[in-house]
């Protein structure tokens, strides 16, 4: 069998104003002081660390504050009130759909002073009623895919069993991509891009980017959310990479040896000569910020991201017939 499969994604995304769905996720939580009463007013910023965009919030007569839309990465929190000191919080991470909790006290004293925490984000969500697995880009940058194909790791979640073929999992391959059953149920599951269905004929997914453009997805088995409940199964959330206030880029090819190959079982078992076999899969990846001579600041809000991946597949295919006896005549 002899396939060849060219995935380009190009993307130019626009930091404010963009249009999207349930991919992004948010800050929620409530602002008190040192003993503990609610603060109102209090103006609550979260910047994204890679691009330098804020989003603003100002918490209600209870206190309680929540910044929406936020696209999958890791920000700092920070809030000011006058009489008190300004409060900043780094490395939250954001991850897709999430809702992160963070409660923020703040103490009296002048606006010029800031107090700075360091902390992880909450690992419990409480705030979502959604259970499921985020497969994040360190886990698709570091562990073997099939081919490339970013969505095999989806067979890691919790409750998911694999009922495709293992021959036929590259990017191309919707049907076997798509082979997930969730706790038994019937019926199949239903896969986003940004926020945008991604579903061909069948239920099956429509495209597969390649795993570098790739920014993150959510395996949700139990979805209690409004925004899903589509199907009986697990909705595949996910989300692709953008442009950041740095020039980044990366290149890659997989090698492998024709030698070292060994023949299909059939092919052995009726004694034919092994056949040839082709396997090339280079790419790459390339995004970084759109500046603009005499608007540029060191900190841009347009950027851009592209990535490019070739897939060269030539392998037997043995099939099975029946075919009519001799006796049986013409």
């Amino acid at each position: 069998m002899k396939r060849v499969c060219l995935s380009i994604v190009l993307l130019t995304a626009m930091a404010a104003g963009a249009s999207a769905q349930e991919f992004r996720g948010g800050i929620t939580g409530r602002v008190t002081d040192g003993s503990g009463g609610r603060l109102p007013g209090v103006t609550v910023t979260a910047t994204h660390v890679a691009t330098n965009v804020a989003s603003t919030a100002t918490t209600n007569g209870e206190g309680d504050y929540s910044i929406l839309y936020l696209t999958p990465g890791v920000y700092t929190l920070s809030t000011e009130l006058s009489g008190f000191k300004k409060t900043v919080r780094e490395g939250v991470e954001v991850r897709i759909g999430d809702r992160v909790g963070v409660d923020v006290k703040m103490d009296v004293g002048k606006l010029e002073e800031t107090i700075t925490v360091t902390a992880e984000s909450p690992i419990l969500q409480t705030t979502s009623g959604s259970t499921g697995q985020v497969i994040d880009e360190q886990r698709i940058s570091m562990m073997p895919l099939s081919d490339g194909n970013p969505f095999v790791l989806a067979r890691l979640a919790p409750g998911i069993a694999y009922n495709g073929d293992l021959k036929f999992s590259r990017p191309f391959d919707n049907g076997g991509t798509s082979g997930i059953v969730t706790g038994g149920a019937t019926g199949g599951n239903e896969f986003t891009l940004d926020g945008s269905p991604n579903m061909a004929s069948g239920r099956r997914v429509a495209f597969v980017p390649p795993a570098g453009a790739v920014q993150e997805f959510k395996v949700e088995t139990a979805s209690f959310d409004a925004a899903s409940g589509h199907t009986g199964g697990a909705t595949v959330n996910v989300t692709l990479k953008s442009g950041t206030n740095a020039l980044k880029g990366s290149a890659c090819t997989y090698y492998r040896s024709e030698k070292l190959a060994e023949s299909d079982f059939f092919v052995l078992k009726n004694k034919a000569e092994k056949p040839k076999l082709g396997y090339k899969r280079p790419g790459g990846t390339f995004g970084g910020p759109i500046v603009i001579p005499g608007l540029y600041d060191g900190h841009s809000r347009s950027f851009f991201f592209g990535a490019l991946e070739w897939l060269y597949d030539v392998f037997p295919e043995p099939a099975s017939a029946t075919v009519p006896t001799e006796a049986l005549g013409p």
